[in-house]
């Protein structure tokens, strides 16, 4: 399948749009849309972790860049993170989730916070600038600029004031999302840097996937896993109209 002078942000997004789509219909969506006790958001308790995590690989991804095209962006985003994890646990405090002399640690991570937080640090470290910009603003920001759109006015609904680390989010992760898309190097989806792209962005949704799932308490045995073909991306929305009948195959690799 070719999609000739199609943007590779353009399809990008496309894909990022239908991943984004299946994973507000998760649980965790569900519970947060119908949360009436402020018990209801406990997993606020893993999202210290991720905060924590998120905020080492935007640092650590500035930090280690030597790329110009790159390295302003990439400080401008550690900066506006550097004091999520702090403003998180300050406003846990304030609301009842963390007693006065209590550790934001003292309730472990979930093994599926463990995976998504080690993957964004190992993305930082192992794989190049392109995967970055997949994993940590293309996926990582929209799906969390999905998740505050939602538990932002549940939270304001409940007396629970969505300010501080609440409100910066809000106004930063759809800026973010976008953040160097359009330098990445430019690629067909059915190329080979196009499949890495793909297989990037498919391991970033799944991953974030199973870590709603698990603050929603699913089961690991009845967790529903982010298909490998996304059925929208590149089929009537980007494909040639004489290649309209060729279905490209679009699996990671």
């Amino acid at each position: 399948m070719r999609t000739g002078t199609i943007p590779t942000g353009q399809w990008l997004r496309k894909l990022q749009e239908e991943y984004s789509i299946i994973i507000r219909q998760s649980l965790f969506f569900k519970k947060v849309a119908k949360a009436s006790v402020p018990a209801d958001f406990k997993w606020v308790r893993q999202l210290y972790y991720l905060s924590c995590d998120f905020t080492a690989a935007v640092a650590l991804r500035y930090g280690s860049c030597q790329d110009s095209r790159f390295r302003n962006a990439f400080g401008e985003h550690a900066a506006e993170e550097v004091t999520h994890p702090s403003d998180l646990a300050e406003w846990m405090r304030e609301f009842g989730f963390l007693a006065a002399d209590e550790e934001p640690t003292s309730v472990p991570p979930t093994l599926e916070t463990l995976a998504i937080c080690a993957y964004l640090i190992r993305s930082v470290i192992r794989e190049p600038i392109a995967h970055q910009i997949i994993t940590i603003n293309l996926m990582s920001e929209s799906i969390a600029y999905d998740m505050f759109s939602a538990v932002n006015p549940k939270l304001a609904e409940l007396g629970l004031t969505p300010k501080g680390y609440w409100q910066a989010h809000a106004k930063a992760d759809m800026r973010h999302q976008v953040l160097g898309l359009d330098l990445i190097p430019q690629c067909d989806p059915d190329s080979s840097t196009g499949r890495a792209y793909i297989q990037a962005a498919w391991e970033a949704a799944s991953l974030f996937k199973q870590l709603f799932d698990s603050w929603s308490g699913i089961p690991a045995e009845q967790k529903f896993k982010i298909p490998g073909r996304p059925a929208l991306l590149l089929t009537d929305q980007l494909q040639r109209p004489e290649e309209a009948g060729n279905d490209g195959d679009l699996q990671p690799e």
